[in-house]
Formats: structure tokens, C-alpha cells, sequence
């Protein structure tokens, strides 16, 4: 069995893969969870671009909050250094609020994940002929997979209901002057809740200019969203997916209404 670490048009998964996501849609929906995957993508697919990411302007950042107590509530949200550098970092109720949209939406929010950008390349294995995508490209993401595991749900409801006042005029400022910030939260985590999980083998298929898909059609006709778990392996995307469960259901987040 061949490895090989080859151009790959099978988008890599943000910088902060889903952590920002799940600490974004959880963050925002709860205060803090969700911003994973990462390396910038390829050129979308003829006929299938993706919806552009939201960018808030620097004066999004909402009501202003106690540093110290803020600071306080998000330190109880996690251990973990990276994630806590994130939840502490300058304007995080914008980044919260930019992260739910464009995850709600379909949209890797790969500029606030940078912090968890994966390390090395995308690799093959190839077996009779066909090429799968090799296991060892999943633990790339280990660290994505282990800093949202490490979130404490019960800190986080607790971050949200004090922060929320921030986090919904932030995202309001996106564009959205009667917008919830809640329903966005929502369609975020429900998004990774109900997205792919594969074990096994993944088939891909080489394309001009030596890129990558996804063998299968209805796996290469996914959304931008449900691909990146995918990248993740299945170890890390049931780690995103049963803590977005959790924290929706500890903010009393039921599916949202299509």
C-alpha cells in the first residue's frame, strides 16, 4: 500500500476546523464551541461555489462586559490552551457572531479557525488500482477533535447567558438588525449534528492538475460544512458532533424549523 501527499481539490478543513465552529456556533449559540479545519481551499466546483463568507465590520463588537468577569466565565469553559486563546482573544463576540453565520450558512468560517490550522498535507493510500484518503490525514485533526471534547457545557450555558447580550449585537451589526443570534446558533450546531460520519475506507478520485474529489458523487455533492467533517475522520467528527448535541440540548435547542 502506496502514501502519497498529492494536490487536493477536497477543500481542506479550516483552520480552526469546526472548534470555532462548535465553539463558534456553540460559543455563539452557548458562548463559545465551534472552529475547526484548516488550509485554504481549492476553486469551488463548476456550478457549485460556495455562499461567501460574512466578515463583520471592527465596530461589531457589541455591549461592553466586565474584562474581568468575562475572562473569568471563559476560562471555565475549557482547559485547553489553544481554544482558551481563542475564547480570550481581542473582539471574540465578532468572531462568535461571523463563525455562527457562516457555519449556519454552509461556510467554513476558515479565517477565525486559524489558530487550529492542521499540521502537514493532505495524503493517499492507493490499493488495486484506487486511491483512498489515507487514515493518517485524519489525526491532523486530533487537536480540533480534543479541544472541543475538553469544552464543559455547563460553564458554557452559563458564558452564554452572561454574554449573550454581546454576541447578539454583534451579530446583528452583520447585517441582521432583527436577526437571532439563538436561530443562527441553531442551524449551526443542527448542521454538524446531522452531518456525514465515515468509517472505512473513503474513495477519492484524481482530477486535472493533480487534484482531488471524492469518488462518490453524493459524497463529492455535499456541502462545504459536511465535507470538512468528513477530512476529519470519524473519530473527530462524532467527537463534534455528540458535544453539539450536548450543548444543544443544554440550551434547550431543539431542530431548527426549515
Amino acid at each position: 500500500m502506496e502514501s502519497e501527499r498529492p494536490k487536493t481539490s477536497i477543500r481542506k478543513p479550516s483552520p480552526v476546523p469546526l472548534v470555532l465552529v462548535v465553539v463558534g456556533i456553540v460559543a455563539v449559540a452557548a458562548g463559545a464551541l465551534w472552529w475547526f479545519l484548516g488550509q485554504a481551499p481549492p476553486p469551488p466546483s463548476p456550478g457549485a461555489a460556495a455562499p461567501p463568507a460574512v466578515e463583520a465590520p471592527a465596530s461589531a463588537s457589541g455591549p461592553a462586559v466586565d474584562p474581568d468577569r468575562q475572562r473569568s466565565l471563559l476560562e471555565a469553559v475549557s482547559p485547553n490552551t489553544v481554544l482558551r486563546g481563542l475564547l480570550l482573544a481581542p473582539a471574540v463576540a465578532r468572531r462568535w457572531a461571523v463563525a455562527v453565520e457562516n457555519l449556519a450558512n454552509d461556510v467554513v468560517p476558515r479565517k477565525q479557525l486559524e489558530p487550529f490550522a492542521p499540521g502537514g498535507s493532505f495524503a493517499v493510500v492507493r490499493q488495486a488500482g484506487k486511491a483512498f484518503i489515507d487514515p493518517q490525514s485524519y489525526r491532523r485533526f486530533d487537536a480540533v477533535g480534543d479541544a472541543v471534547a475538553s469544552v464543559n457545557v455547563d460553564a458554557f450555558v452559563i458564558a452564554y447567558a452572561a454574554l449573550r447580550p454581546a454576541l447578539e449585537a454583534a451579530y446583528r451589526a452583520l447585517g441582521y438588525p432583527d436577526g437571532s443570534i439563538d436561530k443562527a446558533a441553531a442551524r449551526a450546531l443542527h448542521r454538524i449534528e446531522i452531518g456525514p460520519v465515515r468509517d472505512g475506507e473513503v474513495a477519492v478520485v484524481e482530477g486535472p492538475g493533480a487534484t482531488w474529489a471524492y469518488a462518490d458523487p453524493t459524497v463529492e455533492g455535499l456541502g462545504d460544512v459536511e465535507k470538512q467533517m468528513l477530512r476529519m475522520g470519524p473519530r473527530n467528527a462524532r467527537i463534534l458532533q455528540a458535544k453539539a448535541r450536548e450543548i444543544s440540548q443544554a440550551l434547550g435547542m431543539g431542530a431548527p424549523a426549515r
